[in-house]
């Protein structure tokens, strides 16, 4: 089996899979989509909210937003993010502070609300690796594939992630790689 990359434009890249079957092609897009972890909010305490928005929307947008994923983080450890913001004004994500330098807004000028005058918004709020089976916020991103010839296909990558295209291959593959160590182990025990 062999994989290369085509082209990577415009944050896609294009990656062809030969000598393969269905079977791994569709299991590489799964688990770059579902089973590599990824950094959001999983929990948010609003202090003052004197937007136009509802905290539970509010909520779901923060959520929405894909971090960075630093090096000293593992599953299960807590990334605190916090914002004071008044208005007039139009609150970013990267206006969003963590006590992680690494860990950052990947799409920085994300629109979260906007603030009029005498307006302002706090909060605190916890974020914590999560994988795309579990929540859709945590997805690696967008792929799909096409067959282009027997056992040859076609991959378009867009990471939407802390990692970039290229890094979410590499973590599906290792991902893959433990699912069939931790598969042999099983039978083995058999």
């Amino acid at each position: 089996m062999n994989i290369e990359v085509e082209t990577e434009e415009d944050g896609v890249m294009e990656l062809r899979l030969e000598n393969g079957n269905a079977a791994v092609a569709n299991t590489l897009r799964r688990t770059m989509m579902a089973k590599v972890p990824t950094l959001a909010v999983q929990h948010l305490d609003i202090v003052k909210n004197e937007s136009g928005i509802f905290d539970e929307v509010l909520a779901n947008r923060v959520g929405q937003v894909p971090f960075t994923i630093p090096d000293n983080v593992e599953e299960g450890d807590t990334v605190n993010i916090a914002l004071k913001q008044e208005g007039p004004g139009t609150v970013l994500a990267e206006d969003l502070k963590t006590d992680n330098d690494e860990a950052e807004p990947v799409n920085p000028e994300a629109v979260l609300v906007s603030l009029k005058e005498d307006q302002a918004l706090e909060f605190e709020a916890e974020a914590q690796l999560g994988r795309g089976k579990d929540h859709t916020k945590h997805q690696g991103g967008t792929i799909g594939y096409e067959k282009v010839d027997e056992g040859e296909f076609l991959f378009r990558i867009e990471s939407t992630s802390g990692y970039s295209n290229e890094e979410l291959v590499e973590a599906a593959i290792q991902e893959v790689k433990q699912e069939l160590d931790e598969f042999e182990e099983a039978v083995e025990e058999l």
